[in-house]
């Protein structure tokens, strides 16, 4: 069995999303899904409430008043972004699931999404482009196909990490010498199996190749972006890169952004981690 199929009848094992999570997913499929719908999907959880009113609270968001109850919260920060924050919490919980591997950091690869989300947020705002919480959300899953490499994985994995680690070869590079396949294939089985929207399912499979003539192109480089100013930050784990230089520039071209701005972009994303620490500290 060559691993590509080993991963696929893993992915047959593969435990179902937090109920809580699954439902999150169907309203967000769903345009006729409503704040009450959510509220309502919240409210029954009292350990989700005091979770998401803790996140809502935080120096992230910075509201002058405490927000004390769910409702209160979806008036404020809206439907959309509430909800992809109960998704946040979730995916979260995922990074704690056991792995094979004793050597690979699951805290350090959710830091690596947390900035990787904060920085394609600012990257949209910065472009003007109304994607914000999508880009977030997205940003937070765009390695899922790693993780689901760790959990199925013994030995390849091992490998992979040691090529990573001990010859410094990046880490997609070093999945397709030791697999033939990247985490990109694996996270877009996973987020398929879950039923997650076409936008997320297209940022986990092409986060490192963005081209302009795909659905959700925009989405995609946003994070292909950030994935790359996240290295630079020094924060969480660092994958390493090896993409053209001419052919980042040209992605920054194409959100009618400047190389120019990269200073100034991760300035702000160094300022908007110092209070994105309860996101930090979710695993």
């Amino acid at each position: 069995m060559t691993p590509l199929d080993f991963v696929k009848s893993k992915l047959q094992e593969l435990p179902t999303l937090p109920l809580i999570a699954q439902r999150v997913v169907s309203l967000l499929n769903n345009p006729c899904s409503s704040a009450a719908d959510l509220e309502h999907v919240i409210k029954h959880d009292q350990a989700l409430t005091a979770r998401v009113l803790r996140l809502v609270n935080s120096a992230y968001y910075g509201f002058p008043r405490q927000i004390t109850t769910v409702g209160q919260g979806i008036v404020i920060l809206g439907y959309k972004t509430l909800s992809k924050l109960v998704l946040s919490i979730s995916i979260a919980d995922l990074f704690r699931m056991k792995g094979k591997t004793k050597v690979f950091d699951r805290a350090a690869l959710w830091q690596h999404a947390v900035v990787t989300a904060v920085g394609a947020k600012i990257l949209a705002r910065r472009a003007g482009l109304p994607f914000e919480e999508d880009v977030f959300i997205a940003g937070l899953l765009h390695d899922l196909g790693v993780l689901f490499l760790d959990l199925c994985l013994n030995t390849e994995f091992d490998e992979i990490v040691a090529l990573y680690t001990g010859d410094r070869i990046p880490l997609i590079r070093a999945e397709e010498k030791v697999l033939g396949f990247n985490h990109t294939q694996v996270g877009k089985m996973v987020a398929e199996k879950w039923n997650f929207p076409p936008f997320l399912i297209e940022v986990i499979r092409h986060h490192h190749q963005p081209v302009m003539n795909r659905n959700h192109w925009v989405a995609v480089a946003l994070v292909f972006l950030a994935d790359h100013l996240a290295q630079e930050t020094g924060v969480g784990f660092l994958e390493g890169y090896d993409a053209d230089p001419d052919f980042i520039t040209a992605v920054w071209t194409w959100l009618e952004l400047k190389p120019e701005q990269k200073p100034d972009i991760l300035q702000q994303i160094k300022e908007e981690l110092l209070n994105a620490g309860d996101f930090l500290a979710l695993c």
